[in-house]
């Protein structure tokens, strides 16, 4: 029996959200996609750092470019929060910016 796939996307948005951020960031460095919550204007770590070339990265980023087209709905703590990904240039790599807003 075939399970369903984990979100990468939608575990770090709960991760964020429960510790009061209102922006997810993820940039590539070094060989890594880097992940940032930010509750304000500066982004603090959240200790995760995936390798690009693993099956996690791509799964993010194509979960991540979707986002781009069309938002998603998820539940955390009984609430519903609607997610909007953009896409940017950073140092000539896409990089994404994940807001969280309560509906």
């Amino acid at each position: 029996m075939a399970g369903t796939k984990e979100s990468v996307v939608e575990r770090l948005a709960v991760q964020a959200i429960v510790g009061g951020a209102k922006t997810l960031k993820i940039e590539y460095d070094e060989g890594y996609e880097e992940v940032y919550a930010c509750p304000g204007d500066v982004g603090v770590s959240i200790g995760c750092r995936i390798p690009s070339s693993s099956e996690e990265a791509k799964s993010l980023r194509a979960e991540l470019y979707a986002m781009g087209k069309r938002r998603r709905r998820i539940e955390v703590g009984g609430r519903t929060y609607e997610l909007r990904c953009r896409t940017y240039d950073s140092f000539g790599e896409d990089a994404f910016e994940v807001k969280f807003r309560p509906v």
